[in-house]
């Protein structure tokens, strides 16, 4: 005869298990808002996935010191019914590259924020928000560069928390998924990406971070095996995505558009969904960054650090949910 006390405890355990299961992932998201539209891609499938009760946006955050990349992120959380989001910019010298969108889309989207003068600076609101939460319960994605993330980890403890940056990161963060780089390697000087703009803070946080890092990568080793847009021109013309997407075809002046890499939402789907059955990863070794920004896997020693590898069979399915998200109707 069964023990009623077990069968009560398995169903505790059990119910425990889908609680935690059901609970959406806490993302804080940084973004540079600026050189390649997929943020604006990958903006919007996050903002579908949080409405979808997957994730919970803590921050999202700019690391740019391009003038419109916050107003015209301020501008997408409004089209998705999150105004009050809370947004982080670097302050003092940051990297700054021109944009075929933000201006357009912050000057025809409504928005509260006209200037980054008045938001917080990004590494004390990293410090804020991780301060806030359970210990190893956030997720953060970075789809530009790693500025803000290096400062984070060289603030002293202060009146938000007597932890270093580092201490905090540790505390707080399950886990951290990176957007950038060429796997297993990217020795070409030429291309530009996430890396080599600010290749200190690239090399700082390569190195330092103290928790788990999966490398997302970009170009054409995984990217652009998924190619995304392709259904932006079946929706609403004021679609804030689609508007983006055709200003920036429109500037760059390439006839295929809409259909782009999806380097940023696949990181996006990852730090939310995890690789469940959509992707492998390759976990022997460490990821080796030089100080050009270029990089390379090496095969040891091995440290916390995996990059995503794709799944041949799973890019149509990948692919179709990447663009039912993007597309996305609030």
């Amino acid at each position: 005869m069964t023990n009623p006390f077990f069968l009560l405890v398995l169903m505790g355990l059990l119910f425990q298990v889908v609680t935690l299961l059901s609970q959406p992932v806490k993302i804080i998201y940084d973004t540079d808002m600026e050189s390649d539209v997929d943020d604006v891609g990958a903006t919007a499938m996050l903002h579908a996935l949080a409405d979808r009760g997957e994730a919970e946006i803590l921050a999202t955050i700019v690391s740019s010191a391009n003038p419109w990349s916050a107003p015209c992120l301020d501008a997408i959380n409004t089209f998705y019914g999150r105004p009050n989001l809370p947004i982080g910019v670097p302050k003092g010298e940051a990297v700054n590259r021109k944009s075929g969108y933000a201006q357009s889309l912050a000057e025809t989207y409504p928005h509260s924020i006209t200037s980054a003068d008045s938001l917080p600076e990004a590494a004390r609101l990293y410090r804020e928000i991780l301060a806030s939460q359970p210990d190893s319960s956030v997720v953060i994605v970075t789809v530009g560069y790693m500025t803000n993330l290096s400062r984070l980890l060289h603030t002293p403890s202060d009146d938000i928390s007597s932890l270093s940056g580092t201490e905090l990161v540790r505390q707080k963060v399950k886990h951290y998924v990176c957007m950038g780089g060429r796997f297993p390697k990217n020795t070409n000087t030429q291309v530009n990406g996430n890396w080599k703009p600010d290749p200190a803070a690239t090399i700082d946080v390569v190195e330092n971070w103290p928790t788990h890092i999966l490398f997302s990568g970009g170009g054409d080793q995984l990217a652009t095996l998924y190619q995304t847009g392709g259904t932006l021109p079946e929706v609403k013309e004021n679609h804030i995505v689609r508007q983006a997407y055709e200003w920036f075809f429109d500037r760059v002046g390439w006839a295929k558009g809409p259909t782009h890499h999806s380097a940023d939402l696949l990181a996006v789907l990852i730090a939310v969904r995890g690789l469940s059955d959509y992707f492998d990863q390759s976990c022997e070794g460490f990821n080796e960054v030089f100080e050009d920004g270029t990089h390379e896997w090496r095969s040891s020693p091995d440290k916390d650090q995996c990059y995503v590898l794709p799944k041949p069979e799973r890019i149509k399915a990948v692919t179709q949910e990447m663009n039912k998200l993007m597309t996305h109707q609030p």
